[in-house]
């Protein structure tokens, strides 16, 4: 079970009412806060060190913080193989890459590369939903939850990214031009496994649960990286599909997509597959400013994510950070539909203090000094 919150003020929301409160686009007591992909691990190393330093529990800190907690299914599957070579549930495999101060998986082969029979794709060994602990999934999200305060944010997938990761990039986008039936023929497979592993957690979790996640990057920094007829044709019917069993199965919840980059021009596409918030919020990218996607989507698209971590949490000092911080929260936040969180993961040479800045700016000076209270270090 994660770390307990403390008792809320009886002025106060619970983190549950807030993320719920900001996403039907109505005026939360506070943004809500949530970590998102949080720091990498060797990025946690070092808040871990400086939370010690500071007389904090980094781990305590991080759950308390949080207005969201996640619940999946656990893989029950074939064990992976040992050592630095893994080969995963799609076939992908992946060599444990070395580098100063932690490690990262590099992709040594594409499966699916060179198919261009559509009937091809059939003898590839997809994985099959059976393999993930549906039956203890309640009482192990329950567990999670606790007392039920903070929101629930389970997985749909991300059916393109994995096509491209099985495919590799180059030859993915080019299938998309000359031969969209292998790329629709893929996404089919993908997309029954996806939908049937939802459907089957959501069968035994759909009223618990608040957000489900669905992810693929459609932008570059500066633009799409596929035009808007080609996600309708091709992409759009999968995320349809997903958000389609979410709403079957948990009504309640709403449906969050994950993006990186230049995709404001995408994000009416996005609302027609049924997406109702819009993740990661990358505001370096090209036409991604926060007042323009408030002003355009108001009260039809919420917003979780903003706080660039390709700029503002690796090079700002923390004064920066806190009134960035702060302004995201004043115009993205405005009357609900935002939830603050790193746009990304938050990698290694951001400096500990901007975490803390962070903090500060979206959390605001009482909160924020609850949550070091309760973070507190007990030996």
């Amino acid at each position: 079970m994660i770390a307990p919150l403390p008792a809320c003020r009886p002025d106060r929301q619970s983190p549950r009412d807030r993320v719920r409160t900001a996403l039907a686009h109505r005026q939360p007591d506070r943004v809500p806060f949530a970590w998102g992909f949080g720091p990498t691990p060797e990025m946690t190393r070092v808040l871990e060190a400086e939370c010690r330093a500071r007389g904090l529990d980094w781990a305590r800190l991080r759950a308390v913080t949080s207005d969201i907690v996640h619940g999946n299914a656990r893989w029950i599957g074939p064990p992976p193989p040992d050592g630095n070579t893994f080969t995963g549930i799609w076939g992908i495999q992946t060599r444990r890459a070395e580098y100063a101060g932690g490690h990262y998986e590099e992709f040594t082969n594409f499966p699916l590369a060179g198919i261009a029979d559509p009937a091809a794709l059939a003898a590839h060994p997809w994985p099959v939903p059976s393999h993930y602990a549906y039956d203890a999934l309640r009482a192990e999200t329950l567990a999670t939850i606790g007392d039920r305060r903070r929101a629930l944010q389970v997985l749909a997938g991300n059916p393109f990214e994995l096509y491209c990761w099985m495919t590799g990039l180059e030859e993915a986008m080019m299938n998309v031009l000359t031969a969209p039936e292998v790329v629709t023929a893929a996404l089919g497979h993908i997309g029954d496994f996806l939908d049937q592993r939802l459907r089957r957690s959501l069968a035994e979790i759909g009223d618990l649960v608040d957000l489900v996640f669905l992810a693929d990057d459609l932008g570059s920094q500066q633009g799409l990286l596929l035009s808007r007829p080609h996600y309708r044709a091709l992409l759009q019917p999968v995320h349809a599909r997903l958000t389609a069993t979410v709403r079957e199965f948990a009504p309640q919840a709403f449906c969050m997509m994950h993006s990186d980059g230049a995709v404001f021009d995408i994000l009416p596409d996005l609302l027609d597959a049924g997406v109702q918030v819009f993740e990661a919020v990358q505001t370096d990218a090209a036409g991604m400013a926060p007042e323009r996607l408030k002003a355009t989507y108001a009260d039809r698209l919420a917003f979780h994510g903003a706080i660039s971590v390709q700029a503002l949490l690796p090079h700002g000092d923390a004064v920066t950070v806190e009134r960035e911080c702060r302004r995201l929260v004043a115009i993205l936040g405005d009357g609900g539909g935002y939830i603050a969180a790193p746009s990304h993961a938050i990698q290694m040479g951001t400096p500990p203090e901007n975490v803390f800045a962070m903090l500060r700016g979206t959390l605001g000076a009482d909160d924020y000094a609850e949550a070091l209270a309760a973070a507190r270090w007990e030996p």
